[in-house]
C-alpha cells in the first residue's frame, strides 16, 4: 500500500506564517507588559497585578504557539487542534480586551490580535486545509 504525498495548500503555508507572527507578537507584547510601570497601567485603567499575571500567561502561550507553528506545516492534526483552541481563546479574550481597553493605547494591539486569531481559525478550517490535514 503506497501513501500519496499531499501538497500543502498556500492557505496552510500562510497560516503557519501568521501563527509565527502571532506567537512572536504575543511574546513581545507580554514582555512589554511585564516591564510597563504600574503608574502607566493604572493610568490606562488596567490593574497592575492582573496585568502581570496576564503577561506571564501570554508569554507561556506565545511560546507554545511558536513550538507548534511549524508542526502545522507538516500536517499535524494535534497542532491544528491546539492552535485552534488557543486562537478561539485569543478571539474571546481579545473581544473582551477591546471592550475593556476602549480608548487606551492597548486597544489597537487587542484589535490586531483578535483579527489575526479569526483569520488563523478560518485558514485552519477551510476546505483545502481540511483535505490537507485529513490526508497528512
Amino acid at each position: 500500500m503506497s501513501t500519496q504525498s499531499v501538497s500543502r495548500p498556500a492557505s496552510v503555508s500562510f497560516v503557519v506564517v501568521l501563527t509565527w507572527i502571532v506567537a512572536i507578537l504575543t511574546i513581545i507584547a507580554s514582555g512589554i507588559l511585564l516591564f510597563t510601570s504600574d503608574q502607566t497601567l493604572t493610568d490606562a485603567g488596567v490593574d497592575p497585578g492582573t496585568a502581570r499575571i496576564e503577561a506571564w500567561v501570554g508569554l507561556g502561550l506565545g511560546l507554545v504557539m511558536a513550538l507548534f507553528a511549524s508542526a502545522l506545516g507538516h500536517g499535524s492534526r494535534f497542532a491544528r487542534l491546539l492552535i485552534s483552541l488557543l486562537m478561539m481563546f485569543r478571539f474571546v479574550f481579545g473581544v473582551i480586551a477591546m471592550v475593556v481597553l476602549w480608548g487606551s493605547a492597548f486597544f489597537w494591539s487587542a484589535l490586531v490580535m483578535t483579527v489575526f486569531a479569526l483569520l488563523i481559525l478560518y485558514l485552519l478550517w477551510n476546505s483545502r486545509a481540511a483535505m490537507f490535514f485529513a490526508k497528512s
